[in-house]
């Protein structure tokens, strides 16, 4: 339960790293932050990070993450699901119903504390004008990333228009 007393989300912390960062990188920081916890480990993601390329000597983005956080973790605790990148308006509009429904409901909390990028970005990412809802990632490129990632675990739980509990059982 939210402070709010509702069922939700709570966002508790972030992994920011303002230079040289890289999926290596942010996974260690990661797996350094969080060496502690001991529940399940879900990776929500953009769907091109398993892609392979000629310049990616060590795998895909996914190969890793999963290689990084399997060995702080085990492989047992880690479940991944990324089964495809949502449209930039509905993964917008997901996040923003969880920020305020429109009956006023608050699902997701972020702690400006631990969090204080997430809150900049969320804040500070804009729609561009005379689009059908597309992302200015121009204006302030040191934006969206992160609310980008937040997007895609809020999208595949909670999908606008979708059964939440349609949802939750397909995580392989």
């Amino acid at each position: 339960k939210l402070p709010n007393g509702l069922d939700g989300d709570g966002v508790i912390g972030e992994v920011y790293i303002p230079r040289n960062s890289n999926t290596e990188v942010v996974a260690r920081q990661l797996a350094r932050d969080w060496k502690d916890h001991q529940g399940r480990i879900h990776l929500y993601g953009d769907f091109s990070g398993g892609a392979r390329g000629a310049a990616k000597t060590l795998g895909s983005d996914w190969d890793i993450i999963l290689q990084v956080l399997r060995s702080v973790f085990g492989a047992d605790r880690i479940y991944i699901d990324v089964p495809f990148n949502p449209p930039v308006r509905r993964r917008v509009n997901a996040v923003n119903a969880r920020l305020k429904a429109v009956n006023g409901d608050v699902r997701l909390m972020v702690d400006p504390v631990h969090a204080p990028h997430v809150v900049k970005d969320l804040e500070g990412v804009t729609i561009l004008e005379g689009t059908s809802g597309e992302i200015d990632k121009k204006s302030a490129p040191q934006l969206t990333h992160i609310s980008d990632a937040l997007g895609y675990y809020i999208h595949r739980l909670y999908p606008p228009g979708a059964d939440r509990e349609a949802k939750i059982g397909s995580l392989y």
